[in-house]
């Protein structure tokens, strides 16, 4: 199956266009054994929602090569936002297990050495040779890190090799000095030596590397002057993206494809999570590009064509301005694959004349991965208050965009990208020039995030069965089924109505992903006058994706203390639906909740109808006040422009 798999997606290389065809073959075939590798496995049908990683691994203690299912570490944005793209036959929800004897790494290897069906004194490798299998990556880890649940589900549900890396080298937005860079990759090329297999080239036995810890999102190396990409104003001490030298000999030739993968537990399990068992099928494109010179190779026209060929639905937004990107925000974006073109810079990004700050990246009501041709997103994935640490806080899993200045080459141009994806070359391998692919395909400032074997190709391709629940597979023997539970709390709910079980039936009904169900059981809470700050949160999100604004609002005026999350979606979901004729208590609710290092975005939606209603000078004072938080000289200078703009009466 996999030979005639390759057949097919090689007798197609021609379409490649630029790509070197001499070039095709390991990607395509890293693509197509990963593929093959997810198909072979069934997925139970069924997702299973823990509290810690103790638990995670003993969950993932029962996965084997007959069936493997989502296992996620409670978060209820995460969690229900996969639920819902899966809708899966059960949801299960475990008690926390007590904590065994052995070290998490000590079990993840028993785990993955009889998931694969180690006999007797076999180690992981010696199973999967005896089966004719071949580890398909290297994950490397930590214990003590949060995104060691990523490392476990990726190294046992791909067949991969893994291996500790420990270490003190930072994280954040900081730069990793030369001297640590140079001892972080000597380090990973140490792991690759250890495992026994060939890794010195791309085509041989690991061509990704999965790296599940804290780690810099830049970092200085030394590379000969030749290996260097040559550009303009870049010297030898400028940082580069983390990714991009880890996979690198000395001499800068690339050995592999690294993905990162950080954040919490629960943002790591997700993020695996959706690699393993998401089937995309729908992207949706916005080019905020002009239509001339060097932008227009960078149009999506092209890219929709290829990928509507391919078997996606695809939406094209308009990039003219800010207005029609809001729009398609409000209420949640669902789709599978999103790809933007954008200028800006950490903070803010440009479409057309319009420009967002970080207030405005989507929340998301479907997991997404992302490709943005944007200066800095990915400066600092950790920090929110950045276009890229947003995005990944709502819920992007995989993710293709710059750490530093790039320079638009650096990027391929989308057709090329999603013409790679449709060969099943990996989403993250299909983001960068390959090896001798032109000046940019040396060392350089692309961030590469999330898991290098995740394909988004031909979705008739992604064959993987669904299997029912049965036998020690099934969840339901050692956990709560929050269907169950749901329907239960409603009946409570009929016969004896009370604050806090109408918060556990709304939770219990996010986490099933049945918003509507959720919205007709707050109404009921208010009939029966039984609504609470806890009820009012867990129903949010639900009355948000259903674009009910009149009882998001409802629901907001009880939460005290708003996340960040939250106040997006209470912006996403009115901002862009101010009128003339809009309500005064709205209009009061938003100029209040204008806060934060980045306001001038929620001022630009809210002055024109406060100015009609109120007059200028409360614009004024609303900037004034704003103009305190604002974190950058950017971001001042655009408050400064809005001001000067109603001081002027316009």
């Amino acid at each position: 199956m996999l030979l005639s798999l390759l057949v097919l997606l090689l007798a197609q290389a021609p379409a490649m266009g630029e790509i070197r065809n001499q070039e095709v073959p390991w990607p395509v075939t890293l693509g197509a054994k990963s593929l093959y590798r997810a198909n072979m496995i069934p997925m139970v049908d069924q997702v299973v929602i823990v509290p810690d990683v103790d638990t995670y691994l003993d969950e993932l203690a029962r996965w084997s090569k007959d069936g493997q299912w989502p296992i996620l570490i409670e978060d209820d944005h995460l969690v229900s936002m996969l639920v819902r793209r899966l809708k899966p036959d059960q949801v299960i929800q475990r008690e926390a297990v007590a904590p065994p004897g052995p070290t998490p790494m000590q079990r993840l290897r028993l785990i993955q050495t009889r998931a694969w069906g180690a006999a007797s004194g076999e180690t992981f490798e010696d199973a999967m040779k005896r089966n004719g299998l071949e580890s398909l990556g290297l994950v490397l880890t930590s214990e003590s890190a949060t995104a060691f649940p990523a490392a476990a589900a990726l190294a046992v549900g791909r067949g991969q090799s893994i291996a500790e890396l420990d270490g003190k080298f930072g994280g954040g937005g900081t730069i990793l000095g030369t001297s640590k860079s140079e001892a972080l990759a000597k380090l990973v090329q140490q792991r690759c030596e250890q495992t026994g297999l060939s890794w010195q080239s791309m085509g041989d036995q690991i061509d990704a590397i999965t790296v599940c810890r804290n780690l810099p999102s830049r970092a200085r190396m030394r590379y000969p002057s030749t290996a260097r990409v040559q550009a303009p104003n870049v010297g030898a001490e400028d940082p580069l993206a983390i990714t991009d030298i880890l996979g690198r000999l000395e001499n800068g030739d690339r050995f592999a494809i690294v993905g990162w993968i950080n954040g919490s537990t629960a943002q790591s399990s997700y993020m695996a999570m959706c690699s393993l068992f998401l089937k995309p099928d729908t992207a949706l494109l916005c080019n905020g590009y002009p239509k001339q010179g060097q932008w227009l190779n960078y149009a999506l026209e092209e890219a929709d064509a290829i990928l509507k060929k391919s078997g996606f639905s695809t939406t094209m937004l308009d990039g003219r301005n800010m207005r029609g990107f809001r729009s398609r925000s409000s209420g949640g974006l669902d789709d599978d694959l999103i790809l933007i073109n954008s200028k800006g810079n950490r903070d803010f990004f440009e479409l057309g004349q319009g420009r967002g700050t970080p207030d405005d990246i989507p929340v998301l009501s479907s997991p997404a991965a992302l490709s943005m041709i944007h200066s800095w997103s990915l400066v600092d994935p950790s920090n929110a208050q950045t276009v890229g640490g947003r995005w990944l806080e709502h819920g992007v899993y995989a993710y293709v965009g710059s750490a530093h200045e790039p320079y638009l080459p650096a990027f391929l141009p989308a057709s090329e990208f999603v013409q790679r994806l449709s060969l099943l070359v990996p989403f993250l391998v299909a983001g960068r020039w390959w090896q001798d692919q032109g000046p940019f395909s040396g060392p350089w400032r692309i961030n590469t995030l999330g898991d290098p074997l995740m394909t988004m190709g031909p979705p008739k391709l992604n064959t993987r069965p669904r299997i029912a629940p049965t036998g020690a597979s099934d969840a339901a023997a050692r956990g709560l089924n929050l269907r169950t539970k749901a329907e239960q709390l409603m009946r409570e709910m009929a016969t004896s109505p009370d604050k806090e079980t109408l918060a556990l039936c709304l939770r219990a009904l996010n986490l099933i992903g049945e918003d509507e169900l959720a919205r007709q059981m707050w109404i009921f809470g208010e009939q029966h006058h039984v609504r609470s700050e806890e009820a009012a949160e867990q129903v949010l999100g639900p009355l948000f994706r259903l674009q009910d604004r009149s009882a998001f609002i409802e629901a907001w005026r009880r939460i005290k203390t708003p996340t960040r999350l939250q106040r997006d979606m209470l912006w996403q979901l009115l901002g862009p639906s101010l009128t003339a004729s809009t309500d005064d208590d709205v209009l009061m609710l938003l100029e209040k909740e204008v806060k934060g290092p980045t306001p001038s975005s929620h001022i630009e939606l809210l002055a024109p109808h406060l100015a009609k209603r109120y007059g200028s000078p409360t614009v004024v004072r609303l900037i004034e006040r704003a103009s305190r938080t604002a974190s950058t000289g950017q971001e001042r200078q655009k408050l400064d422009g809005l001001k000067q703009q109603y001081s002027s009466g316009r």
